[in-house]
């Protein structure tokens, strides 16, 4: 059974004993860290509960067009706490992809890494969130889906002590595990967060690519996909056998659960007012990161993350506040 933020108790599904020590300042202080993966323009309508008769006009209280994506988002919240971040994908040569660059530099994002292409346009996506806060996607596909290990240059990783993976699974043309070897020969720590495979591919997408990573972060229903399992525990297990270091579980508003082969912990989420949920997986990845850059240990970093997550959630100037 796991515990709740304490001491760490055996773990007995196929465990892998003394893989990574969690006393407090054990981790190596990082400052630049390199994302990769999903760049989106993302068009967000508020508030939208019905859409307009066809051929009349609805007024909005807000219409933003912003910077998304797992790497944009995780880079941009990796800035706000101070650490040096970058990222690496493909965008188009169009009004999108510009407004996507200047939002990630005005984060302070460092964006040399992104290239361009005049053959295939950015990934957009409108999102229309209704009074509830709930979200609906209308998604073009572009230079996400058209993303290759070809498009991120070695010297990437060179210039990196952390490179992170986020929306794994939604990169359909990425060999993770030639990508993350990559990485790792450079002599970066590593992190990968899964998403969902919609198609339907799971555990065969991380062939190879598990044994370098360092830190792998997925949810429940991602985990027992992967898995084949039910239980968030065995899922766990089941993935630490498989290579990383550490297997940390997003549990939404139950928390989450660290699976190390000393043993597992369940942390608990923060009470705060949930206004929307976008990014916050992200975030909590972001939080995640910079936790262990400034060196609290395992333990401190899955906390920091928690309240990440926890606070992109809440109304803006709380995470902003909390950021600064």
């Amino acid at each position: 059974m796991p515990t709740t933020g304490g001491t760490m108790q055996p773990f007995g599904v196929r465990a892998i004993a003394g893989k990574l020590s969690v006393r407090s300042g054990t981790e190596v202080l990082l400052t630049a860290v390199l994302c990769v993966g999903q760049l989106v323009a993302d068009i967000v309508a508020r508030p939208v509960d019905s859409l307009p008769h066809p051929g009349r006009t609805d007024l909005v209280e807000s219409l933003q067009l912003i910077a998304g994506g797992s790497a944009a988002n995780t880079a941009g919240v990796l800035a706000k706490f101070g650490v040096d971040a970058s990222v690496a994908g493909l965008v188009g040569k169009d009004a999108l992809g510009d407004a996507v660059l200047a939002d990630l530099v005005a984060l302070g994002v460092n964006v040399t890494r992104v290239l361009r292409s005049s053959d295939v346009p950015t990934s957009a996506v409108i999102v229309v969130v209704d009074s509830s806060g709930e979200r609906s996607f209308i998604y073009r596909i572009g230079g996400n889906e058209r993303l290759s290990n070809e498009h991120i240059a070695d010297s990437a990783f060179d210039e990196a002590e952390w490179a992170q993976v986020g929306g794994a699974m939604k990169l359909v043309r990425l060999d993770l595990g030639s990508l993350m070897c990559r990485a790792k020969r450079a002599g970066c720590v590593t992190s990968l967060d899964t998403d969902w495979d919609a198609s339907g591919q799971w555990l065969s997408r991380l062939d190879g690519a598990l044994e370098h990573v360092d830190y792998l972060m997925t949810n429940e229903e991602e985990g027992s996909m992967l898995a084949g399992v039910e239980d968030p525990l065995e899922a766990g297990g089941f993935l630490l056998a498989r290579g990383p270091r550490a297997v940390i579980i997003k549990r939404g508003r139950s928390g989450c659960t660290l699976v190390m082969g000393t043993g597992c912990v369940d942390y608990p989420t923060h009470p705060v007012d949930v206004v929307d949920t976008t990014c916050a997986g992200d975030s909590f990845a972001a939080g995640f990161i910079c936790g262990i850059s400034r060196g609290p240990g395992i333990e401190g970093a899955v906390r920091l993350a928690n309240a990440a997550g926890a606070l992109i959630s809440s109304p803006p100037q709380f995470f902003f506040a909390y950021a600064s």
